[in-house]
């Protein structure tokens, strides 16, 4: 598999919203039963969120197929959210097992800057004390698992896909995906600060209605619900154009193929 130089961080995200021009409808209404999917999952405590971790590379591989039915003229329908799961499912769920336990690991290193205020919110949905959002605290534990957390990203992004598309066993997988993001590290640095403005613009409606009245702050959080549904369809699509751009020989899936075969 050859690794080449990618053109342009920005242009990924450019590429994933033409995506979602594409079928903007069916795109929000897949997005939107994901997201459900997983709510309902981390209903279930602590089984949810594991069980929701791991699964997230098939998950990640429905979305990629998604993407290559659009890039080739076809049309999105919903059973394509599950497509995912029907292409070396073993070796995803081996790198959602990977996963999850890597997450956890960054975390914790995120602690010793907040004493677990973030890993308390990602893992049980505890919203940080208005204490540690104000003495900067929880912040520090932002940058904190940004740094420990950006070896783990570069060695999961192509991870799945790899695994899925073209066939390799999850550590192979993991190992070319670091070494792609490694060798790419320029256009990762200026797609990671646009997605990084994307989230705190997220992570700003947060933390503002954290200090407004009731009202004020359900009418923010539903703003936010939106924003994240109006915008992650442009960023998985931005996943799949970081695939195509870097491993241009990379495997593709037919337009009318459920699956990575």
């Amino acid at each position: 598999m050859r690794i080449v130089p990618a053109r342009s961080g920005w242009m990924w995200l450019a590429k994933g919203f033409a995506l979602f021009r594409r079928s903007p409808a069916m795109w929000l209404l897949l997005v939107f039963t994901y997201w459900i999917a997983v709510a309902l999952l981390g209903q279930v405590r602590y089984v949810g969120l594991v069980a929701s971790t791991v699964l997230l590379p098939a998950f990640s591989v429905s979305f990629m197929i998604m993407c290559a039915v659009l890039d080739q003229g076809g049309m999105l329908r919903p059973a394509l959210l599950f497509s995912g799961f029907r292409s070396q499912l073993p070796r995803l769920i081996t790198l959602g097992s990977l996963y999850l336990l890597s997450i956890a690991l960054v975390l914790a290193v995120a602690s010793l800057a907040d004493g677990g205020e973030l890993l308390a919110w990602m893992f049980s949905g505890r919203e940080p004390q208005i204490e540690a959002i104000r003495d900067g605290s929880v912040l520090r534990a932002l940058l904190l698992a940004a740094l420990a957390g950006a070896p783990v990203l570069m060695a999961f992004w192509f991870a799945p896909v790899l695994a899925a598309w073209d066939r390799m066993g999850a550590l192979k997988a993991l190992f070319y995906s670091f070494f792609a993001g490694l060798r790419n590290w320029r256009a990762f640095l200026v797609y990671g600060a646009l997605l990084g403005l994307i989230g705190a613009a997220f992570l700003v409606m947060v933390t503002v209605a954290v200090v407004l009245t009731r009202g004020q702050a359900d009418a923010l959080h539903h703003l936010a619900v939106v924003f994240t549904l109006l915008t992650l369809p442009t960023v998985f699509g931005s996943f799949y154009a970081s695939y195509r751009d870097i491993f241009p020989e990379g495997r593709i899936p037919a337009a009318g193929a459920d699956s990575g075969h």
